[in-house]
């Protein structure tokens, strides 16, 4: 990554850091405020209703609509209001570059193919963490909350339905995700300190706690490692919202297929894989990252 020294506003990166958390808090209630606007204008009802209308499967368009509003406001908004408070050409400094090479991209969709079976081990090892009786009880209500969230959000009849599901839970998540964790705060904390390693790692150790899922937070951190890696190998933000995508895909056409024969969601929690599988796709990503690294060489500057 190039480091960029000069700044618009005379914000330089670490407070371009500090104020991009600030924003992420205050847009969570900016984003549940909006939905509650929302809510009164597609005329909801009393405000006192609106849990409970988020917890109804009849209001299944008004969900989706509720948590891309606060995924905008949580992640894309302060993302965009940082980098722009650091940089002249915030989307620029994010990574919106005009093109990245086919080969280059392939080569990420590769490795996070590859990924999918390292996340899916460390699952299994996730499982095998000895908790204490209460510990364990407040993770499995954790995923039963997750659950019952993709319940909700993943009610599919039919095309239509998928096409609005790969838009909400799939792009929208990606896009958001992404420009937060990867294009602001992993960008900024890299130009902060010039350690790319520690970049990442904090990155990606927020970006899987922020998910609320004990059972899910090695899986979740192995995926936001190969994305914060195949980010600073191209600076593209493109290069990491697309294998977001496809991964986030993939669970959304899982739970079409579930949906359409009938059964229930719950067993997309079975996709877990041996630990010698990950060892192996562990030996592979470190093997074929080189080869990404010599394919990227023409994008990075």
């Amino acid at each position: 990554m190039s480091h960029q020294q000069e700044s618009v506003r005379g914000i330089n990166e670490k407070t371009g850091l500090f104020v991009l958390i600030l924003l992420m808090g205050a847009g969570m209630v900016t984003g549940s405020l909006l939905s509650m606007v929302a809510w009164k204008i597609s005329g909801g009802g009393q405000l006192e209703d609106f849990q409970l209308a988020l917890a109804n499967p009849a209001n299944v368009g008004f969900i989706r609509l509720a948590q891309t509003i606060l995924a905008a406001c949580i992640f894309f908004i302060p993302a965009i209001v940082a980098t722009w408070l650091v940089s002249r050409k915030p989307f620029l400094f994010i990574g919106f570059r005009e093109s990245i090479k086919a080969s280059t991209l392939l080569w990420g969709c590769l490795l996070m193919g590859i990924t999918i079976f390292l996340s899916g081990s460390l699952a299994t090892l996730n499982e095998m963490i000895p908790l204490s009786e209460s510990l364990k009880i407040y993770a499995q209500s954790l995923e039963a909350s997750y659950m019952r969230q993709m319940e909700l959000m993943s009610i599919m009849n039919g095309m239509g339905d998928l096409l609005i599901a790969l838009l909400v839970m799939a792009l929208a998540p990606a896009l958001f995700e992404e420009v937060f964790f990867r294009g602001s705060f992993q960008n900024l904390m890299y130009r902060a300190t010039g350690q790319m390693w520690t970049s990442i790692l904090i990155t990606s150790l927020l970006f899987s706690a922020i998910h609320f899922s004990f059972y899910g937070f090695l899986s979740r951190l192995a995926l936001s490692i190969v994305l914060g890696l195949l980010y600073a190998y191209t600076q593209s933000i493109w290069m990491v919202v697309i294998a977001h995508f496809l991964n986030n895909a993939m669970g959304v056409f899982q739970i079409y297929y579930l949906r359409m024969k009938g059964l229930p969601i719950a067993e997309l929690n079975e996709d877990k894989y041996p630990i010698w599988w990950g060892i192996i796709a562990l030996g592979a990503l470190i093997y074929l990252f080189s080869y990404f690294k010599k394919s990227a060489d023409g994008i990075r500057s």
